[in-house]
C-alpha cells in the first residue's frame, strides 16, 4: 500500500449528482426549492406566495413510491441531500435512511467511473467491484494494482495498494475532488512504497497520461 487517506464525504459536483440519479433509475431535473420554518408555512403560506426562509438551486428526482430527493446547493460547490414524502409515517424514516445511503453510493460509483475512464484512456485494463462497505478498482495487466474506497459513516477512506511511487496521488486526486469539499481536511498516511522510484511500464504509462 502506498498511501491511505481519510476525509469527510461531501456532494460537490452537479454533473455527478445528476448521473447518480440516473444510476438509481430516477430522471433528474433542476429547480429552485425553498426551506420552510414550519409545516404550516410550507403547506398553507406557500400557496399564497410565501417562498420560505431560504431558496436553493437543486437537482431533484422522485422515486416510484413517492419519495422526493432534493440535492440542494447550499454554497458554492457544496450540496446537501434532502428527502421528503407527502404522507409522513413512522416507516418513512428508515426508508429515507436507506435512500440516502443508496444515493451516496450511486454518487461515489459515478466518481469512481470517472477514475476508471482515466485509467482506460491510458490503455490499461481496469475493472471495479462493489462490496457492502465500498468499492474496489483493480487495474494493470494482471489487475495487480488497486484502489479501495470504503464508506465509514460520513467519512471516506481510500487506499492505493501495489503501486510504487508518487503516481498514487495522481490516481486518487479526481476521486478526492469529487467526494470532498475544497475546504475538507484530508488525513493521509504515507507508506514506504510512496518513496520508491517505480520502473514498471504500466505505472510509467499511467504517470505520463493521468
Amino acid at each position: 500500500m502506498s498511501h491511505c487517506t481519510r476525509f469527510e464525504f461531501s456532494y460537490v459536483n452537479e454533473e455527478v449528482i445528476a448521473k447518480a440519479f440516473g444510476k438509481m433509475g430516477i430522471s433528474p431535473a433542476t429547480d429552485i426549492v425553498a426551506e420552510f420554518p414550519s409545516e404550516f408555512s410550507k403547506k398553507v403560506l406557500s400557496k399564497i406566495g410565501y417562498m420560505g426562509s431560504r431558496q436553493f438551486r437543486a437537482v431533484c428526482g422522485k422515486t416510484v413510491d413517492g419519495f422526493n430527493l432534493f440535492v440542494c446547493q447550499v454554497d458554492e460547490g457544496t450540496y446537501k441531500l434532502l428527502i421528503e414524502h407527502d404522507d409522513i409515517s413512522v416507516e418513512d424514516e428508515s426508508i429515507k435512511t436507506d435512500l440516502a445511503l443508496s444515493f451516496q453510493r450511486a454518487y461515489i460509483s459515478v466518481a469512481i467511473d470517472e477514475t476508471i475512464k482515466r485509467i482506460e484512456a491510458s490503455g490499461v485494463p481496469v475493472r471495479t467491484t462493489e462490496a457492502l462497505h465500498g468499492f474496489e478498482v483493480e487495474f494493470g495487466p494482471n489487475y495487480e494494482y488497486s484502489i479501495h474506497v470504503t464508506l465509514a459513516g460520513d467519512d471516506i477512506m481510500e487506499e492505493v495498494r501495489g503501486v510504487k511511487g508518487d503516481i498514487c496521488t495522481k490516481l486518487t486526486e479526481e476521486l478526492e475532488a469529487l467526494l470532498s469539499s475544497p475546504t475538507a481536511e484530508l488525513l493521509t498516511e504515507w507508506k514506504p512504497e510512496y518513496t520508491v522510484v517505480h520502473e514498471e511500464q504500466v505505472l510509467q504509462i499511467l504517470s505520463a497520461n493521468l
